[in-house]
């Protein structure tokens, strides 16, 4: 029953790919948890049961990375041999930084000023940049896979990594400004 792996994509019978159907994923998931659910080992062994607990804890742990498009990016770039740490990568597009550091300032005046129009336009904003820089990673991860069959000492991941911190940037701004926008719903 045990299947311990380090790639997710394999744990749950997906294509290794940066694109991958939300349903399929969720069919997948339910699938595995319906055999490794640990109520349906309570009679088994000590053992057994701890077996079900760990394939639970991992499928769950699967589950949620490839659900999330920052963190399916991540394990795909490890996978694909290109060791990639979010949290110890360091941005050096200063164009980059100065964008994140604006777009704070803005969500930060609009919630001053309790701009609820403003907000949702700018959450339109946020929501079209983070599905450009999705199609954008989709279409690096694409070309690293082909390269990847042929040579994977010629692709510079630095590029892709940028993106994927941007996205991340994206992810996190777009949790703010629900946020906001739940505090500025209070307040009308």
């Amino acid at each position: 029953m045990t299947q311990i792996t380090n790639n997710y994509f394999e744990l749950l019978s997906l294509p290794l790919c940066f694109d991958i159907d939300r349903q399929e994923l969720d069919k997948a998931y339910r699938s595995l948890q319906q055999v490794s659910h640990p109520d349906r080992f309570v009679n088994e062994s000590a053992q057994r049961q701890r077996e079900a607990v760990q394939q639970t804890a991992l499928n769950i742990e699967a589950y949620q990375a490839l659900k999330s498009l920052v963190q399916r990016a991540c394990h795909l770039m490890t996978l694909l041999g290109h060791e990639f740490d979010l949290g110890s990568y360091t941005v050096s597009d200063v164009a980059l930084l100065m964008e994140q550091m604006e777009y704070r300032e803005q969500l930060s005046d609009i919630k001053d000023n309790n701009e609820l129009e403003e907000l949702d336009a700018f959450a339109k904003k946020i929501k079209s940049l983070s599905q450009d820089m999705t199609a954008k990673i989709s279409k690096q991860f694409k070309h690293l896979q082909q390269i990847n069959s042929l040579d994977n000492t010629r692709f510079d991941s630095s590029s892709l990594k940028n993106l994927i911190c941007e996205l991340q940037f994206l992810t996190k701004l777009a949790l703010d400004l629900d946020e906001v926008e739940e505090q500025l719903m209070l307040i009308q």
